[in-house]
């Protein structure tokens, strides 16, 4: 592949966009599409530059450049250089959540329906396609699961229990275990994002869409419905679920990050970890060096009856730039990056696509499982700091922390919440 550029730093990028493009282009260049994104690694460069060749090959004359960085570089600061400069990218790689909004509003996202070929989103999980009415605006690369109940089937079977169903069934199966004397869950919330997540994910379930969206919006008031989100994770703090004397301290799990809490479990000491898919990985490695001890079983987060089947999860995946000189190509790129020989290049490295065969591109129990709760959940909510603005997020992020640690209960919580979102208001965020 002719032309590709490796940048560790978005100004380094930002340089060559603003330099090198503005001297050699009055005008982008139709024939050649800029792609930014965070694919770094050597197995993903090979994949990625598979389909370039690919789409190439099928469109003569047209090639394609890379504008490549590291995750942390192009989320903080280099998507928005990009994105500001003479020659943003054609193509552009983002988390779904609050950049891909900000991109729609700002007028930055082209809507992809006209251009899309018959069958490209027919193959896809209908979540995990960002939409505004009829238009289209975010295709997937990949999918994680920020929630899955990964439980030890030895302790359930002793215990007479199967997979939950639903959420009061769950939250008696943790009770069960602890009077066995079993530590009913292991997570590690220190960095907050692991049972924030959580509780996300109870929110989703309980609430509806508009009423999650206020509760982070900036200047309003989070209604005292939302203490029916906050519950289920009230209750599990309550009852004993992240606790069990001498075993782990009720509150301790402000201690542990996630690393800790994995492997705690997976030493046995535990009869649920609640993580994202990507554990799925750490099994594997277990599994390959002979050191896992116990068959592992997996579930989604239940919800209440009554309520939304709704799980978080993080997509990634393209938009194109509403102002590309090559619309047509642009979204042929992306339709290569989600076709299914792509996608399965991509899923042989570890990651989950969201293609409604994805089921065929393993033969991993557990993965199949995970690609199978994925196309069930008919309902995707984007974990707090991708959906929303930093600030809202870490707000609700810290809330849910004193929830876990059994220091608030649901309605004190919101009071909480509330607090810190005036103090945000103050400072005009």
């Amino acid at each position: 592949m002719k032309g590709t550029t490796w940048m560790a730093l978005a100004f380094l990028a930002v340089a060559l966009v603003f330099t090198g493009d503005r001297l050699r282009l009055s005008r982008p260049d139709p024939r050649v599409l800029l792609v930014a994104h965070t694919l770094t690694t050597a197995s993903e460069q090979e994949a990625i530059q598979e389909a370039f060749r690919r789409f190439e090959a099928a469109h003569p004359g047209v090639r394609v450049r890379q504008v490549v960085m590291n995750s942390e570089t192009y989320q903080t600061v280099g998507w928005r250089l990009l994105m500001r400069s003479r020659r943003p990218p054609d193509v552009y790689f983002l988390w779904r959540g609050y950049k891909t909004e900000l991109a729609i509003r700002r007028g930055q996202a082209l809507d992809m329906a006209p251009h899309l070929q018959p069958g490209v989103l027919e193959a896809l999980a209908p979540a995990a396609v960002l939409r505004r009415g009829t238009a289209v605006y975010h295709l997937p690369q990949s999918v994680d699961i920020s929630n899955l109940i990964w439980f030890n089937r030895r302790i359930f079977e002793e215990a007479g229990l199967g997979e939950p169903a639903e959420l009061e069934q769950w939250l008696a199966d943790c009770r069960r275990l602890r009077e066995r004397g079993v530590l009913p869950l292991i997570q590690g919330n220190r960095d907050l994002w692991p049972l924030g997540n959580l509780a996300a994910e109870f929110m989703g379930q309980a609430l509806p869409p508009e009423t999650v969206e206020r509760c982070f919006a900036a200047g309003e008031q989070v209604p005292e419905q939302a203490a029916e989100g906050l519950a289920p994770l009230a209750r599990l703090a309550a009852e004993g679920a992240f606790d069990l004397p001498g075993v782990m301290e009720r509150g301790a799990v402000a201690g542990f990050n996630d690393i800790d809490a994995k492997v705690f479990w997976l030493s046995g000491r535990a009869a649920q970890h609640i993580i994202g898919s990507w554990l799925l990985a750490d099994i594997r490695d277990a599994e390959e060096r002979g050191e896992l001890r116990f068959p592992v079983g997996v579930a989604p987060v239940p919800h209440g009856v009554g309520q939304t089947d709704a799980m978080t999860a993080v997509v990634t995946g393209w938009m194109v730039h509403a102002d590309t000189p090559n619309p047509q190509a642009a979204v042929d790129l992306v339709a290569e990056f989600v076709s299914r020989r792509c996608q399965e290049r991509f899923a042989a490295l570890g990651g989950l696509s969201a293609r409604l065969d994805a089921g065929e591109f393993t033969d991993h129990p557990l993965a199949r499982r995970a690609l199978e709760i994925l196309r069930r959940t008919p309902v995707w909510v984007a974990p707090p700091d991708t959906a929303f603005a930093p600030e809202q997020a870490r707000a609700f992020y810290e809330v849910a922390a004193r929830v876990a640690a059994g220091r608030l209960d649901a309605r004190q919580a919101v009071a909480a919440w509330n607090e810190k979102k005036a103090a945000l208001a103050g400072k005009g965020l």
